[in-house]
C-alpha cells in the first residue's frame, strides 16, 4: 500500500469522529483537515531512512470564515494538531517538533478556499565562547571554551596565571551542551563573578567578568 493510501485510510475514521459535530460554516474544519493532512504529506521529506514532516501550520482562511470559526478556534487547532500527529504515527512519519496548527485570518483568501503554510523549526546556532584575560598575565590571553579548561598557577592548567593571589588549581570551567559552567575548585581566596563569590557550579554567559586574585577575566561570543 502506498503511503496517500495509508494516510488516506488513517485519516478518514479520524476525522469523522473528530469532526462529527457541526460548525456554522461553509467551510467545513473536515476538509480544513484533510488538506492538512494532503499538505503534511506533500511537504514531508526523507531524512536518511526517515520521513520528516514539518511541525507547524498556519491555516489561513476569509475573514467571513474565519468569524464562523473563530468561537471553536482553539479546540479546531488542538483537533487539527492531534488528527495530524496521529496519521502521522500511524504511517510513520516523524516531525521536527511536535504538530501545532494555527487559524488566521488573511482578506487575501477568498470565502469558501483554505490556504496552509508550513515551516520546519530552525536549529539555533550554536553558540561559542571564549574566555579573555582583561587584567593580569598573561595580557590579552584568549582561551576558547571548547572542552574543559583549568585555570590556576599550576603549570599544568590550561589557563596559567603569574597571579600569587590565585592558587595552584583554582578554578575551572566546564562545558554542558556548548554552556560554560564555572567550578570553584576550593580556592584559597575565592572566584567571584560581576563582584559576587561563587560557592557552587555557576552558567556562564557572555558579558559576565570573572575575578581569581588580582586577574580579571571576561567571557565573551565568539
Amino acid at each position: 500500500m502506498s503511503l496517500f493510501s495509508r494516510i488516506e485510510e488513517a485519516c478518514a475514521s479520524l476525522i469523522e469522529r473528530a469532526f462529527a459535530r457541526t460548525f456554522p460554516s461553509d467551510l467545513e474544519p473536515a476538509h480544513i483537515a484533510r488538506k492538512l493532512v494532503a499538505t503534511m504529506e506533500a511537504k514531508a521529506s526523507h531524512e536518511g531512512r526517515t520521513i520528516v514532516a514539518p511541525g507547524t501550520y498556519t491555516v489561513r482562511v476569509s475573514a467571513e470564515d474565519f468569524a464562523r470559526l473563530a468561537a471553536h478556534r482553539q479546540y479546531l487547532e488542538q483537533e487539527w494538531a492531534a488528527l495530524i500527529a496521529e496519521v502521522a504515527r500511524r504511517v510513520s512519519i516523524a516531525f521536527d517538533e511536535p504538530p501545532d496548527v494555527m487559524l488566521v485570518e488573511d482578506p487575501a483568501v477568498v470565502t469558501g478556499a483554505v490556504e496552509i503554510d508550513t515551516a520546519f523549526t530552525e536549529t539555533p546556532a550554536a553558540k561559542h565562547y571564549r574566555l579573555r584575560i582583561v587584567k593580569g598575565l598573561p595580557p590579552e590571553g584568549i582561551y576558547p571554551l571548547d572542552r574543559t579548561v583549568a585555570i590556576g598557577r599550576s603549570t599544568t592548567n590550561d589557563v596559567v596565571l603569574t597571579d600569587p593571589r590565585v592558587s595552584r588549581r583554582h578554578a575551572r570551567i566546564e562545558t554542558s551542551s556548548g554552556e560554560p559552567i564555572l567550578v570553584d575548585l576550593d580556592s584559597t581566596n575565592g572566584t567571584f563573578v560581576n563582584g559576587k563569590r561563587v560557592t557552587e557550579p555557576l552558567h556562564l554567559s557572555a558579558g559576565n567578568v570573572m575575578t581569581l586574585g588580582n586577574t580579571t577575566l571576561a567571557i565573551e561570543e565568539e
